[in-house]
């Protein structure tokens, strides 16, 4: 006699508010400073197309820098500019398009920000 054990809550589907998602492993943020005058490339949006492989995942990108006066670090990554945004669209379209979800790890530095750093 063969008895089927009930699937792990793990890979069960979940609704992340307007999202839904095939199971519950989530890509944590990595920030990896790929990002040229904080701005997205090319390798970037490959790095994010290779994680969203398997449909119905959740990815958070990696920290992104909400304002220049919220920057301090060489090569992460913003979202304040049209430039930012038009390349990161083009990451977005390569996760969606694996049917993938994603959201935006906001990253200010507050008091910590040495915007002339950069």
């Amino acid at each position: 006699m063969t008895v089927s054990s009930p699937k792990p809550a793990l890979f069960s589907p979940i609704a992340v508010g307007r999202v839904n998602l095939d199971h519950r492993v989530v890509m944590a943020p990595l920030t990896r400073y790929r990002a040229v005058g904080h701005v997205p490339n090319e390798l970037m949006e490959q790095y994010y197309e290779q994680r969203a492989v398997r449909s119905g995942t959740l990815m958070i990108t990696e920290a992104t820098y909400i304002s220049p006066q919220a920057a301090g670090v060489h090569d992460a990554p913003g979202i304040w500019s049209d430039e930012q945004v038009e390349a990161w669209s083009k990451v977005f379209k390569r996760i969606h398009d694996k049917k993938s979800s994603v959201f935006v790890q906001l990253w200010a530095l507050g008091r910590m920000a040495t915007p002339e750093f950069d």
